[in-house]
């Protein structure tokens, strides 16, 4: 078992306990605790005791979790169906303008997709352009998917990002597969709001 498949795990599942983290990977637990005890001592998550259960976190604060989370999302971006990776990297390279951030969030995200699901894909970019459509479009015909593009300027995002009532925002921090900007992302985790 490796490291990488074990903070997965976590990530996905925030605030899983020893038991059920045991379960999911198959492991005895105390070959769980054992690694957990190497990812605490590195310091890539946390834990926290609710009552007798101990619960572990992704710890968002450690730069060196950065170079996790690329494989993790990446993980994650392999195990969908191929054609949806295919059209989110098609559409990626037929826009000019590139964006800083592309986030697959919706039944993609969560795991609860079926043959005819839309694909739900957010762009944030430095500055915005009306290229997108267009793009996503000729993708979703080539590919014979739905794409809903969804499209923000960095500075949008970033407000919706730390808007606590956003219930858009909300959904896309629990279900998300981040394609691209995984450092982005991770600086707006450690950002505190102004």
């Amino acid at each position: 078992m490796e490291m990488i498949d074990i903070l997965l795990v976590i990530y996905v599942n925030e605030g899983i306990h020893i038991r059920e983290l045991s379960r999911k990977l198959k492991l005895s637990i105390p070959a769980v605790k054992n690694h957990v005890d190497k990812l605490l001592k590195e310091g890539l998550i946390t834990k926290k005791y609710e009552g007798r259960n101990l619960k572990l976190y992704i710890n968002r604060k450690n730069r060196n979790l950065t170079s996790y989370l690329y494989q993790i999302e990446s993980i994650r971006l392999k195990s969908l169906p191929k054609v949806i990776g295919d059209a989110v990297f098609d559409i990626i390279s037929l826009l000019e303008n590139k964006p800083i951030i592309v986030i697959i969030f919706g039944s993609y995200a969560k795991g609860t997709f079926t043959k005819t699901s839309d694909l739900d894909v957010i762009f944030v970019f430095n500055k915005l352009n009306d290229e997108l459509e267009k793009k996503a479009k000729l993708v979703s015909s080539r590919h014979g998917i739905s794409i809903e593009p969804v499209y923000l300027s960095w500075n949008n995002f970033r407000k919706k990002f730390f808007d606590e009532k956003d219930a858009f925002m909300k959904e896309l921090k629990e279900n998300k597969i981040i394609v691209i900007g995984v450092e982005y992302w991770r600086e707006l985790e450690n950002e505190v709001p102004a």
